[in-house]
C-alpha cells in the first residue's frame, strides 16, 4: 500500500520523526494519471449509450429506412460519438504532451497540416452522410461502394501529400 512513499527525517525541537513523502516515481504516475477516471467512465457510458441507439434504431426504426439511409444514421451516430469522445481525450493529450511533442508543434507546417487533417477527415464523412442520406438510394451496392473508394482514396491522397513533404523533412528529427 505505501509502496511509493518513503520516510524522511524532519527537526522538530531536537526530536527526529519520520514523515512519508512521495517519491519521484509516484508523482511523476500521479501527473499521468491526473484527470482519466472521469473520461474512462464518460467513453464507457458514451460507448455503450451509442451501442443501445444502434440497437434500438435497428430494432424499431431502420427497417422504415433504405439501407442507403440507415448508412447514412450509423456514420452520422459514429460521427457524434468520436466528436463526443475525442474532444476530452485531445484535450487530456494536449495537456499530457512531452516536451519533444510540444516542439513538433512549433515546427514548420506542423499546426497547418494537423488542423487541415482533421478538416479533411470530417469533410470525408459528411460528405460520405450527404451521400448516402440524398444521392445513394438509385445506384446499387457496388456503385456506392465505388464512391466510397473513390472519395477515400481522395482523402488520404490529400492528407498523404499534404504529410510526405512534411515528413520527408522532419521524420528522423
Amino acid at each position: 500500500m505505501f509502496k511509493y512513499l518513503k520516510p524522511i527525517s524532519l527537526p522538530i525541537i531536537g526530536m527526529k520523526q519520520e514523515v512519508f513523502s512521495m517519491n519521484e516515481e509516484a508523482q511523476k504516475i500521479q501527473n499521468e494519471t491526473e484527470g482519466l477516471a472521469w473520461r474512462v467512465s464518460g467513453s464507457i457510458l458514451v460507448a455503450v449509450g451509442w451501442l443501445v441507439f444502434l440497437l434500438v434504431w435497428l430494432f424499431f426504426y431502420a427497417r422504415d429506412y433504405p439501407w442507403e439511409k440507415n448508412v447514412a444514421i450509423f456514420l452520422l451516430s459514429l460521427l457524434v460519438l468520436v466528436l463526443i469522445l475525442g474532444v476530452p481525450w485531445g484535450y487530456w493529450a494536449y495537456k499530457k504532451q512531452t516536451t519533444k511533442e510540444k516542439d513538433m508543434w512549433k515546427q514548420k507546417g506542423f499546426r497547418w497540416r494537423f488542423w487541415v487533417s482533421i478538416i479533411v477527415a470530417l469533410a470525408f464523412i459528411l460528405f460520405l452522410i450527404y451521400w448516402f442520406w440524398t444521392f445513394a438510394e438509385p445506384y446499387d451496392i457496388y456503385q456506392n461502394l465505388a464512391i466510397f473508394i473513390i472519395t477515400l482514396l481522395i482523402a488520404g491522397g490529400l492528407v498523404a501529400a499534404m504529410w510526405v513533404p512534411w515528413g520527408m523533412k522532419y521524420g528522423s528529427k
